[in-house]
């Protein structure tokens, strides 16, 4: 499994995606069919939606840490499974990565950042997630506040985390995508933070995740 995952993290280092910085965003991906469907179930599932709170993180030097939270998510439904499981999109990351792209597990999820202040800090994704597919469904903040942005680390890709806290997070680049607007990100190699939330404001996204080097 080990060397699967260092197989899979060369191949992706070499990809046009990661020469490009790691992350990249994308207008109109999904159509704005599917982001409308999108939206809908997100707040169907809102009711059910768990919240999550962590104060700190335990400072993972890499990936699967816990890093500090403030958001509530919710499992995806069948609009959002359908989009997950689309031979297109698998084509098109494959593309994007420069090597074969799956679906790392059954069903993605939706995160909703609506209290003020809400947050996730400093991480690198899990190990079944190489490559992150976010899109943004809903955003009633201020597009030219930082406020709810998702701020990047592309120098710093593959790099310990350790590194960029010492570096104090030298070399962010904020992303503040707009509703209908993807991020394709390297999530398991690019260090990656949620700004905090403002108040008024709120912002909710689908999240799916994808293995590199699949068969």
């Amino acid at each position: 499994m080990a060397l699967a995952a260092e197989i899979a993290t060369t191949s992706l280092l070499s990809g046009p995606l990661a020469r490009a910085g790691g992350v990249t965003v994308f207008d109109g991906l999904p159509d704005p069919r599917t982001c409308q469907a999108l939206c809908d179930e997100a707040y169907d599932a809102y009711p059910e939606a768990a919240r999550q709170e962590l104060a700190a993180d335990d400072h993972a030097d890499g990936r699967g840490g816990t890093p500090a939270r403030a958001l509530s998510t919710a499992g995806g439904g069948p609009a959002q499974d359908a989009l997950y499981g689309a031979s297109w999109l698998r084509d098109h990351l494959s593309r994007l990565c420069g090597c074969a792209i799956a679906p790392s597990g059954n069903r993605g999820s939706y995160s909703y950042y609506v209290q003020p202040g809400d947050f996730l800090g400093l991480h690198l994704d899990v190990d079944t997630c190489d490559v992150t597919l976010i899109t943004v469904l809903q955003d009633a903040t201020d597009p030219h506040d930082a406020a709810g942005g998702l701020v990047v680390y592309p120098r710093h890709l593959g790099a310990p985390l350790g590194l960029l806290r010492a570096a104090a997070h030298d070399g962010g680049e904020l992303i503040k995508a707009r509703p209908g607007q993807s991020i394709v990100i390297l999530g398991g190699l690019v260090p990656h933070r949620v700004e905090p939330l403002g108040d008024p404001g709120q912002r909710v996204i689908s999240a799916l995740c994808f293995r590199g080097g699949a068969a």
